[in-house]
């Protein structure tokens, strides 16, 4: 068995009401803060106003660096860099979901090292870089998990190549997660953000193929969560038991606690999602939705007994497991095609084919999904 190294320098804060320490807990970090943030939904929710009343009533001072599209870009990373230069901050604060959080990680990695941030993500190497900022993030909504690991996404629209690096310097000194400031977000975020935070596990599950006891509780445990409680938090929007439930399952799905017991697998659906949004700026939980049943039924002749276990101990079938998850998606409003993304079939092997690219050689190994051939298939059978 593979050795497992479990390591993370993250201050973790879970609770209803835990926004309100931001300002307490930003002074322990820094004086001159860069707030990150999406902008309209911070606004509009009065949130971005009520953090930086905190931030200046504990003395730091702080700039608003808005705008981060949901696909966060090199362009405005690297233009938040320079932000962050320009204020000499020493603290970085991300506030929002993950295209918020991701771009705070990034903008710390180029402001530390002086570089674009795009250089890392086609290779070079960040364990060197010293940051020059603290980084505390206020999560928004359940989805990426970006609050507690030391990963994030960025997107060259220039080339269309959406990319994933992890890096010491991504790992946040404080997160925040406060599962009441997710009540405001539209129901369709919600549910996106839900189909997520299950891949993030299910596709580590699937594909770790020898399992391990302990692992796969922990797994099981999490997907069931998102299972249950992603369709009553659609159908109750203001429960906040549901909400609370599926912030601890966002905050561990995409961290290191879904290798404690042994054995990693890998995630190919976010992989092949990442041309989708890189082409056509769709939504991540979106294209991962319409991926899925697709992708579960063409792993069915290397990956049966697993997803045989996932819909077993999950959902709680002993055949059709994918209808069992199609069911799902179904009553989340999330069974959709990339055809309804707005996918032309013109890209399709173009897609695959960036997919293997920016795969950091990942797909080319996969026993199914390795080739544009393969990957084209997928595409044309979600679409």
């Amino acid at each position: 068995m593979a050795t497992i190294v479990f390591y993370t320098p993250t201050k973790l804060m879970v609770g209803e009401g835990t926004v309100a320490k931001v300002g307490e807990e930003a002074a322990l970090l820094g004086k001159r803060a860069l707030v990150v943030t999406g902008g309209s939904s911070a606004k509009k929710s009065g949130l971005l106003d009520k953090v930086l009343a905190d931030l200046k009533a504990h003395g730091v001072e702080a700039t608003v660096f808005d705008g981060v599209p949901p696909n966060p870009r090199s362009s405005t990373v690297d233009a938040g860099a320079k932000a962050a230069a320009e204020h000499r901050v020493d603290l970085i604060i991300g506030l929002g979901g993950g295209s918020a959080m991701d771009a705070a990680k990034a903008i710390r990695l180029s402001y530390s090292s002086g570089r674009p941030v795009w250089e890392f993500y086609l290779g070079a190497d960040s364990r060197g870089v010293t940051p020059k900022a603290a980084l505390l993030l206020v999560c928004t909504m359940a989805a990426t998990g970006s609050e507690f690991n030391n990963g994030a996404v960025v997107t060259n629209w220039e080339t269309h190549e959406k990319r994933f690096i992890a890096s010491p310097a991504y790992y946040p000194s404080t997160s925040i997660v406060d599962p009441a400031l997710t009540l405001s977000m539209p129901i369709k975020q919600l549910a996106k953000g839900g189909v997520d935070i299950f891949l993030h596990v299910m596709e580590n599950y699937v594909t770790h193929l020898e399992g391990a006891p302990l692992a796969d509780g922990i797994r099981e445990a999490i997907m069931k969560v998102v299972v249950e409680w992603l369709p009553l938090s659609v159908k109750e929007p203001s429960n906040l038991a549901a909400r609370t439930n599926l912030s601890w399952a966002s905050t561990l799905a995409c961290s290191q606690t879904i290798t404690l017991g042994g054995g990693f697998g890998f995630r190919p659906i976010h992989l092949i999602e990442h041309p989708i949004s890189g082409y056509f700026d769709a939504s991540h939980g979106d294209g991962l939705s319409a991926l899925l049943p697709a992708w579960l039924r063409q792993s069915m002749a290397v990956r049966g007994e697993r997803i045989a276990r996932l819909g077993k101990n999950v959902f709680g079938v002993q055949k059709d497991q994918v209808g069992a998850v199609e069911k799902w998606l179904e009553s989340v409003g999330m069974r959709i095609t990339l055809k309804q993304l707005g996918v032309t079939e013109d890209k399709l092997e173009v897609m695959a084919q960036a997919a293997l690219d920016t795969s950091r050689g990942l797909l080319a190994k996969d026993p199914i999904h390795n080739s544009v051939a393969s990957i084209s298939a997928l595409y044309r059978a979600a679409f």
